[in-house]
Order: C-alpha cells, then structure tokens, then sequence
C-alpha cells in the first residue's frame, strides 16, 4: 500500500472556486462563536476549543469570516438587523455558521443561548428573536445542550421553522450535553471517513459519550427531499431550499447491557498496547468490505490523520486514535420495524465473530443498544409523523482480563443493522495488547532507608475518593479560568450547583497512548436544577500508575 500525504484533505465547498471576494480571502463562507466566561452562567472549559476545532480543517481551504469568543459574542449577530453586519459579521454572513456554549429551551420549544456580553441591555440570543436563511445560513450547529429537541411534544418545527428562512441544515441536541472540545473535531474527521454530514454530527457526539442525544434536522420542499439531504449532504451548498418539509434524525439509547464496576481490581496492571500500523488497519478492513485489491494500492493521507479507501459504494477508514470506520451497504430505511434487543445483538455477534481479524481477536463484551430515530413534519406543523427507528446499534466493549476499558471512543466494535437484519456498518477502535504488563508505581514498595527492608507499598487508590480529588481539582481549574476584575475564582466557586449523575460512577481501563491503565470515571452536572442552562463533565482518575 502506498500513502501519499497531502497538505489538505478534500474540501466541503461545492464546487472548488466559490467565486470573488468582496474584500478579502474569506468568501462568507464559515465563521463561529464560542463563549466560556458568560455574563450571568455557570463557566464552561472546552468551548473554544471545540469551535476551533471545527474551523480548523475548514481554514484550509479559505480563512473564516469571523470566530467571536466570550465578550465577543453578542444578540445583535443572532437577529436580523444586524445578522449580516457589513456584509462579514454574524450567523447570517456565512454559509455554515457554529455556536458553542450553554444552551436551553423552554416548555414552549423556545431555544435560548447565553452569551458573553450585553448588547441593547439583553445577554441571551433567543431563537424567536433570529431569521436566518434569508442572506447566507445554511448549515447552523448549535453545539449546546437542548439545542434541537426531538421529543416529548418538541420538534425541529416547533422551535426553528419560524426563524429559519432557507437554511438546508441544523445540528444539535434533544438532550442535555457534555463540556468537550471534541465536537467539531470529530465531525471532519467522520466527514473525511466517507460519512455524510448526519453521520459525521450524531457519531462524533456519540463518541464523546453514549447517554447524550444528538440530532440533525434537514429541510425541503417535499418529504422525500428533506430525508434525501439526511440521507446524502456531504457538501456545503450556497443555494437555499423551501422548508415546506423538515426531517430530522438523533440517537436514541435503547438499554445498557453491561453492569459497571465499581471497584478497583484486585492486581492491577498496566496493559501495553501495539503501536497502531494504519497501513494495517486500512488493509484489514479492506479485507472485511472485500475490496478488490487495486483499490488499496494507492491511498491519500492528510494532516488530520484520516486515511481512507472507497470501493463502488462501500468505504473504508482508519483515524486517530485507531478509530475504524467501514460502510457496508446502503439501509433499507423502507422498514420501519425494528430489531429486538436480543435478536441484533445475536445478530452482531455473529458478524463480529466471522472477522475476529478486524480486532486482533481482542476480548469483547456487550456494552449497550440504541436506535437510530427518524421523524419528519410540514413547515406549519400540520402534519407531524410518528417516530421511527431506522437502524440498531450494538456496542461491544474491549476487556483486558474482564475488566473494559471505560474511555469514551476508544476500544470498541460497535456494529450498525438495518431492520432487515443487514450489518450495513461498523465502527472500530479496539487496540492489540502486547502481551507485556507494567507494575503500575503505586504496586511498588519504596525503600524504608533500613537496608534491604521495604515499607508497604501505596496500593490502589480507592475510585470514589481518587474521584473525590480529581473533581476538586477540575473546578478550581474552571473557576480560576472564569475569575476576572469582578468575580474571584471563590465567588465563582460558591455559586456552582455540583452534582454527580446517576448511573455514572464506572472503574474500568483508560487508554492513553500506547497503554491501558486502571482508572475511576464519573459524570458530574453543574447547574441549578431548576435552570435551563446546565452542563455535564467528566472526572477521571487513575486508581493505579
């Protein structure tokens, strides 16, 4: 196999040359905002990076119209008169516009985004107040919690088909979700796989973490239009639609298969893990997808690591971090009757278990089930259909000795079916171990300075109180981020609402690098519990290193 490396990878425009600039290199065709420091919310970490994130494989093509971060962000680039501010500035301005922040919507399907000044005396850019599509919006992702909720009487119609004027796309969230800086990462690089930009949204969020909803809306003027851009918009087009019709899609967690540990293991070690080999990885999937072999000779690889192969329409890739990814066949979306839990996981164990080579025969155990959800509605809300499940997941989970690894995304194999029974993909991120084990730090005895004799060695840490200490520590790194002139680090501090989240307390492996290490995880959320806006975060902490 033979790798070309290239600068760039392959551009989301299109058509390559989207025309003369007014003024500069930018073109109106990409800008952000990202707040952390709010003017009257809880702080958040990752916001900036998950927005840079996302426009940093997009600059490589044509520099952003505008990144607005913290104060920066204000209403008058959410609302009409101003969405287009001379002509560069504001979510009107640019074709795909992404927002990352706090986020929430009230019992009325009215979406609210706080942000990091006050403009006109008001903080909050409310989506009854925004009219976009109108100028240049087409793809708008709100990377915030409730942002485009699905269900219990919410729609996409409910809360954006009012303010959009045109746009083709929305992404977001039915729930509420994690404080990552992964986000707009993990859709290139799913885009760069071969997925389409549904795809790409719902499995980058999936990949940060299971319990979170993503959701993508598209419009149309029929139906069939509407489904047909979930189904295959993999470009960012300048033309506007009528959104007579909008269909949307999210992930919906069906059950967990699996009872988290809670307790350190009894001899803990450290895993050594083989170096990845993506040349490898790439031909072992092309075996899995019976690719010709003419089809591997020659692959390209870019800056953002993503290598991958496409053969009629089956594709194949390999990413950072060994995530595998490989499209199979097209779903039969036609049938609406789903899968039962134990009829898809027999189902994927046997595809599992026919390409033992895909994983290096690592050890697996079922994990968890969820559905991929669609529903579709008419612009006026006159006729709202049911939701339906297009296609079952099944999560399998790697084990070292019975104990899984626990890191979001990372040693998995989880397999998509379609209602036919049809294994159509599947997402791999499993890691070969050596066979070598290290005796983590806190195993070994330290001298007692007596001779020979050894004192008792530290041991294992107990999780809870490892995660006691790690959770200390990520606030104070918060609130000294958030703390300025007018609020102290303590003020900040005192004002937070910290609690954990039921369910979510797990011990596990953690892989870092080329190693697998015993480690505590937990969710936490901060917020009022009576508030809109609130946020969860993951705490980790080694039990033994």
């Amino acid at each position: 196999m033979r790798m070309i490396y290239a600068d760039r990878g392959p551009s989301p425009l299109d058509s390559g040359k989207p025309g003369a600039a007014d003024r500069d290199s930018t073109f109106g065709w990409w800008g952000a905002f990202s707040i952390q420091r709010f003017v009257d919310q809880n702080p958040l970490s990752h916001t900036h990076e998950d927005a840079t994130g996302w426009l940093a494989y997009l600059q490589q093509f044509y520099d952003r119209n505008f990144w607005f971060a913290d104060s920066g962000a204000q209403v008058w680039a959410y609302e009409e008169t101003y969405d287009n501010w001379q002509d560069r500035y504001g979510m009107d301005a640019v074709v795909a516009v992404y927002h990352s922040g706090h986020g929430g919507m009230d019992g009325n399907g009215v979406f609210f985004a706080p942000l990091g000044a006050k403009w006109d005396n008001r903080s909050d850019a409310v989506s009854n107040r925004m009219a976009f599509g109108n100028e240049r919006a087409n793809y708008v992702f709100w990377s915030t919690c409730s942002s485009l909720r699905v269900l219990d009487g919410h729609s996409p119609v409910r809360t954006w088909a009012g303010p959009n004027l045109g746009s083709r796309m929305i992404f977001g969230f039915e729930t509420t979700s994690i404080d990552s800086g992964d986000y707009g990462k993990k859709f290139w690089e799913k885009w760069r796989a071969g997925q389409t930009y549904c795809d790409a949204w719902l499995n980058a969020s999936w990949d940060i973490y299971h319990g979170q909803a993503p959701s993508v809306a598209a419009t149309g003027p029929t139906q069939a239009d509407a489904v047909n851009r979930l189904n295959s918009e993999r470009n960012f087009y300048r033309e506007h639609v009528a959104d007579s019709w909008y269909a949307w899609r999210w992930y919906n967690a069906r059950e967990s298969l699996r009872e988290a540990l809670t307790q350190a293991p009894p001899n803990p070690r450290i895993v050594q893990l083989a170096p990845r080999d993506p040349s490898h990885e790439l031909a072992t999937l092309g075996r899995l997808a019976h690719f010709p072999q003419a089809a591997l000779q020659e692959v390209q690889v870019e800056r953002q690591g993503v290598i991958g192969a496409s053969s009629g329409d089956r594709f194949i890739s390999t990413a950072p971090q060994a995530v595998r990814w490989v499209k199979l066949a097209e779903a039969n979306h036609r049938n609406t009757q789903p899968l039962a839990t134990e009829r898809a996981v027999e189902l994927a164990r046997q595809f599992m278990q026919q390409h033992p080579e895909s994983t290096d025969g690592a050890e697996l155990v079922v994990d968890g089930v969820h559905d991929l959800m669609q529903n579709s509605g008419t612009k006026d809300g006159s006729q709202i259909g049911e939701p339906v499940s297009l296609q079952t997941h099944v999560t399998f989970r790697q084990a070292f000795d019975g104990v899984p690894v626990i890191t979001p995304g990372r040693g998995e194999f989880r397999v998509v079916l379609d209602n036919d029974g049809t294994v159509v993909q599947a997402t791999l991120s499993t890691r070969r171990p050596t066979g070598d084990t290290r005796v983590p730090s806190s195993a070994v005895a330290p001298p007692s300075g007596k001779g020979t004799q050894a004192l008792s060695s530290p041991g294992s840490r107990d999780p809870r109180q490892a995660l006691d200490e790690a959770q200390q520590r990520r606030i104070a790194h918060l609130t000294a981020m958030a703390a300025d002139s007018e609020r102290s680090a303590a003020d900040i501090e005192a004002r937070l609402e910290i609690r954990d989240v039921p369910g979510t307390f797990q011990v596990g492996y953690e892989i870092e690098g080329n190693e697998a290490y015993p480690a505590a995880r937990k969710l936490i959320e901060l917020g009022s519990r009576d508030s809109m806006f609130k946020k969860l975060r993951w705490v980790v902490a080694p039990v033994a290193r």
